[in-house]
């Protein structure tokens, strides 16, 4: 987010555009994302990771400011044609942390708020990290290292402080997720190799490990939480075999049904993105008789967005409490149409004032 858009998006939060927004979408349904909560505030930064004193803050505003639903009920609703209220939401976790059952359960629990995790169900109640964490678990061992990856015409990467270190990071996972899965295990494998002495005695693994199916059916008795599949491997399904994307969605659904003995109508796809899923997908889709699937393209859904592509607003551990009330409303996706659409950039960097703040923001909306 550039300086110029977080002037704007707190300007306009100082005069409660927040509020506005919320109203002149209350139409649209709200799905927010999270992974994984953390007790407390961690030495080392990840995005997915947030601490509960946020977490608990955030459901609260949600609890205040929206009816937020099942979203099995919320499928069912749009699959039988009956509207849903006003201001309506629905809160998912991705992949399954264990940490959504020890941190998060019991504050949504306290607050009587429903949500959905979805679990990619090969981890689940192993010590295996999925390979994106166990990247992030790695490298975040190390306060100084050099990783050899020419082998792999990935270079040499090396950092010396944390901001280096998380820019590494950054580059790596970017290049992993590009590659098929055979090609990416490779990588890992060496990677790891180099940084063997981190091992399992590393502290970090543990905030990254998955619940257990006994968490999971405690979770699912209490009548708040739903589970959904998420794959068994969590690979991007668009760069796989046609078998491959068939086994990694049935084998998962049919996991989570031996398992909990029932599973939510809802599957999230990993990564998320439109590159990462296809016709395909939505055929295994239909085998499985899962009606409805989430994607991480953010933004609100409106009442004709495709049950199999919805649309999620992704809550992290740099989320802010004034960009979370700005995000969740929709206005953040509003100026970021706004700006894309203004083709004059000297226009759109005059000074902001209370004036054209309110005023630009209610042509947003009026799109």
């Amino acid at each position: 987010m550039t300086g110029i858009t977080k002037k704007i998006i707190r300007t306009a939060e100082a005069f409660g555009a927040s509020a506005i927004s919320r109203t002149l979408n209350a139409d649209q349904l709200l799905i927010v994302m999270y992974h994984g909560i953390l007790p407390e505030r961690r030495a080392w930064d990840h995005w997915c990771q947030i601490p509960a004193d946020e977490f608990r803050w955030q459901i609260e505003h949600l609890k205040r400011h929206y009816e937020v639903l099942p979203l099995s009920e919320i499928v069912d609703r749009r699959s039988t044609g009956r509207p849903l209220p006003p201001k309506c939401a629905a809160i998912t976790f991705d992949d399954g942390l264990r940490n959504n059952f020890e941190v998060a359960f019991p504050i949504l629990r306290e607050l009587n708020v429903p949500a959905t995790m979805y679990l990619a169900t090969g981890y689940v109640g192993t010590d295996a990290l999925l390979w994106q964490d166990r990247l992030f678990a790695e490298l975040e061992s190390f306060e100084s290292m050099e990783l050899e990856l020419t082998s792999h015409n990935l270079g040499s990467h090396c950092w010396d402080h944390v901001a280096t270190r998380q820019q590494v990071f950054d580059t790596l996972l970017a290049r992993l997720k590009q590659m098929p899965a055979e090609q990416k295990d490779c990588i890992l494998a060496d990677i790891c190799r180099q940084t063997s002495n981190a091992e399992l005695q590393n502290p970090t693994r543990y905030d990254f490990q998955l619940m257990s199916w006994d968490n999971a059916s405690e979770m699912l008795d209490s009548g708040l939480i739903e589970i959904g599949p998420h794959t068994v491997n969590h690979e991007l399904l668009s760069r796989l075999s046609d078998k491959q994307v068939h086994s990694e969605i049935t084998d998962s659904h049919n996991a989570v049904l031996e398992n909990l003995g029932t599973s939510s109508p809802s599957f999230a796809f990993p990564n998320g993105t439109e590159a990462d899923y296809d016709q395909r997908v939505f055929a295994a889709l239909k085998d499985c008789g899962i009606p409805a699937a989430v994607t991480t393209v953010s933004g609100l859904n409106q009442p004709s967005q495709s049950l199999l592509e919805l649309k999620r607003i992704g809550i992290g551990a740099d989320t802010e409490r004034w960009q979370f009330r700005a995000e969740v409303s929709g206005m953040m996706d509003a100026l970021r149409t706004l700006r894309s659409s203004n083709s004059d950039i000297q226009e759109f960097n005059r000074p902001i004032t209370e004036e054209r703040t309110v005023t630009e923001f209610s042509k947003v909306q009026s799109w």
